[in-house]
């Protein structure tokens, strides 16, 4: 049954006929010549998800290399111009979108504590440079060393291990405005970091009967209204005290957890002292202390970094800083791109070996064994040879991708593991 779900998503997602539809609804080709939307998309997953190319004269090369006849291919300039489309980076996002709707829904969390969430979302920026001379569209914040820079906003879901969205702005814009709208949040749960800390969404992701989990600044100095020891145990001594006034002279627990009021937001804030890095950190969140103990909201927030495991995959196995262009459309479109061609590569995995624990690390490293065949039979419309390829890179993917236990999931630091005692 994968063999069929992959061959009937790759069928939905590289459809010719569909591809000439958005390219046209877009503007980004009027009349079909040799580059067509199929040729071009087939060529660019294959490329940048494979670890193929090392530029755009290397995506040209790897173009003219998938066409079977001669006189399908291109020369270089019409190549490079057909990137250069104004459309083409809008063209590549609704192509994101699509792909974004063909998710595979998989949840790695059935029967743990995490599934009575409607959605687990991590939020997160990535920023990288750009050819200085894109600095007017996208001015960097660190103007001497990176004069141009871009960042690109990623929601993705925990429990499917899949990017929901993505956007792409200047480096010096806010990261905040690009959250997911609160009203949205119903019944899910957002963890993020210390950048995107905003008491007043967190109050409208409260009032929409959302969650969230947040790292704290160290500026917080919110005012006590209840405290507790890790243990759950009652400390009135605290209560009416700022946080900056309970230092370790004053509080020798390791562990606190409290209800604070900073004004008129009220909120939840787990503190814990770290004796090796001689430092307190903090959490914000408004999950009830009846069922997520001090313990579990900072396991949990240890899920977080599956976010920035997913731009660290993007940028080094998706090509995504590969490409020193001057064309502000080129570089936005190869960026999205790039994220298309990890969610092809996700989708396809999940779907050929099920639910099985796979690395995606693995996933994304070895693409040029297992997916570059694929591609290439699904565009010359070779069927037979494509389920051959697609059985081929189900066995492939089963032996070499599955997760292998480490001591890191014995102390539960892995996903995993975090979920294992989640679920306990």
């Amino acid at each position: 049954m994968t063999i069929i779900d992959a061959t009937h998503y790759l069928d939905q997602l590289l459809n010719p006929a569909e591809l000439e539809r958005i390219a046209k609804s877009v503007g980004f080709c009027q009349r079909l010549r040799c580059i067509t939307p199929v040729a071009l998309v087939s060529a660019l997953l294959s490329g940048l998800g494979c670890d193929e190319v090392d530029g755009i004269a290397g995506l040209h090369r790897h173009f003219n290399g998938l066409q079977l006849d001669e006189s399908q291919q291109v020369a270089y300039k019409p190549f490079h111009n057909q990137l250069r489309k104004e459309a083409f980076p809008l063209f590549m996002q609704r192509l994101v979108e699509r792909a974004i709707a063909l998710r595979f829904k998989f949840s790695i969390a059935e029967n743990s504590m995490l599934s009575h969430f409607r959605e687990v979302l991590l939020h997160d920026g990535s920023s990288f440079a750009l050819h200085p001379q894109l600095a007017g569209p996208f001015p960097g914040r660190f103007k001497t060393i990176c004069p141009a820079a871009v960042e690109c906003h990623m929601t993705m879901s925990l429990l499917d291990q899949y990017p929901l969205r993505m956007s792409i702005s200047a480096d010096t814009e806010p990261e905040r405005k690009y959250l997911p709208a609160a009203e949205t949040m119903c019944n899910s749960l957002l963890l993020a970091d210390a950048g995107y800390v905003d008491r007043g969404y967190f109050a409208k992701v409260d009032q929409a009967g959302g969650f969230y989990l947040v790292r704290g600044l160290r500026s917080l100095n919110p005012v006590v209204v209840t405290a507790y020891r890790g243990n759950g145990k009652a400390l009135k001594r605290l209560e009416g005290k700022s946080i900056k006034e309970i230092n370790r002279r004053t509080c020798q627990d390791e562990v606190l957890d409290m209800d604070v009021s900073s004004g008129k937001y009220h909120y939840r804030l787990v503190r814990r002292w770290f004796p090796e890095e001689k430092r307190f950190c903090l959490w914000m969140t408004n999950l009830p202390r009846e069922q997520w103990s001090a313990e579990q909201v900072m396991g949990l927030y240890r899920c977080r970094w599956q976010v920035e495991l997913l731009f660290k995959e993007l940028k080094s196995h998706n090509r995504l800083k590969a490409f020193a262009t001057r064309q502000a459309a080129l570089a936005t479109g190869l960026i999205w791109s790039s994220l298309l061609s990890l969610l092809v590569k996700r989708r396809l995995a999940r779907t050929l070996v099920g639910k099985q624990v796979i690395s995606m690390l693995k996933v994304a490293k070895n693409a040029a064994i297992w997916l570059a065949p694929i591609l290439e039979a699904k565009l010359h419309g070779a069927r037979s040879d494509m389920r051959m390829r697609l059985e081929s890179a189900k066995a492939y993917l089963t032996k070499n991708t599955i997760k292998t236990q480490q001591r890191k999931d014995i102390e539960n630091i892995t996903l995993e593991g975090i979920i294992n005692v989640l679920s306990s």
